[in-house]
C-alpha cells in the first residue's frame, strides 16, 4: 500500500482535503486515478530523478544518475537513440505503479514530453508493460495532463531537492527485469 504523506504533516488516518492536493480525492476509494510526476528532464542522465505517484496517499521512487545511465545503455543496445528518454520514462512509471495496479483505474502523466511521437511512445511502452500483468487495460487507462501543483509534483521536486526521504530507490536490477518482460 501507499506510504502516506499528507501537505500539512497530519497523521496518517487524518482525512486528506482534496483542495490541498488540487487532485480528486480519492483516498478511501478501491479504485482510483493516480498523478504521476518525474523530477527533472530524464534526458538528464548524469543527475537523480525522482517518480512520484499521488492519488493522495503518495509513494515517491528515488533513480540514482547511475541507475539511469545504466538504463539508457540498455535502451540504446535495442532502440533508435530518439525514443530512449520516453521508453525510459514509461519504464520508470511501470516500475513506480505496477505494486499498485489492481487499485489504479487510470494513469494521468505530466506533459513533460509533447508531440505525438513522444505520447505514443510512452503511451505504448507503458501500455505493452501493464498489459503483462493485466491484458484487459484499456488504452484509455493512460493519459496526458498538465500536473504541475498536484501533490505529485511537489513530492517529486522535494526528493529530487533533499528535502524529503524517498518511499524507496530504484535499481537498475529491478529495472533489468521489466526489460526482459
Amino acid at each position: 500500500m501507499f506510504s502516506v504523506w499528507s501537505v500539512s504533516n497530519l497523521p496518517e488516518w487524518a482525512p486528506v482535503d482534496s483542495s490541498m492536493l488540487n487532485e480528486p480525492k480519492s483516498r478511501y476509494s478501491v479504485s482510483y486515478t493516480v498523478y504521476v510526476d518525474v523530477s527533472a528532464k530524464l534526458e538528464q542522465w548524469s543527475k537523480a530523478s525522482a517518480v512520484a505517484v499521488s492519488n493522495g496517499a503518495t509513494i515517491v521512487c528515488f533513480v540514482p544518475a547511475r541507475v539511469k545511465q545504466r538504463l539508457r545503455q540498455a535502451l540504446l543496445n535495442r532502440y533508435d537513440a530518439k525514443t530512449v528518454k520516453y521508453r525510459a520514462f514509461a519504464i520508470l512509471v511501470y516500475a513506480a505503479i505496477k505494486d499498485e495496479l489492481l487499485q489504479i483505474k487510470q494513469v494521468v502523466l505530466d506533459q513533460d514530453y509533447t508531440g505525438n511521437e513522444a505520447e505514443v511512445t510512452v503511451r505504448n511502452v507503458l501500455l505493452s508493460l501493464l498489459r503483462k500483468q493485466n491484458p484487459n487495460i484499456p488504452a484509455s487507462f493512460v493519459r496526458f495532463q498538465r500536473v504541475r501543483g498536484s501533490n505529485a509534483d511537489r513530492l517529486a521536486r522535494d526528493v529530487y531537492m533533499g528535502k524529503l526521504s524517498p518511499t524507496r530507490v530504484i535499481g537498475f536490477s529491478e529495472l533489468e527485469s521489466i526489460l526482459v518482460k
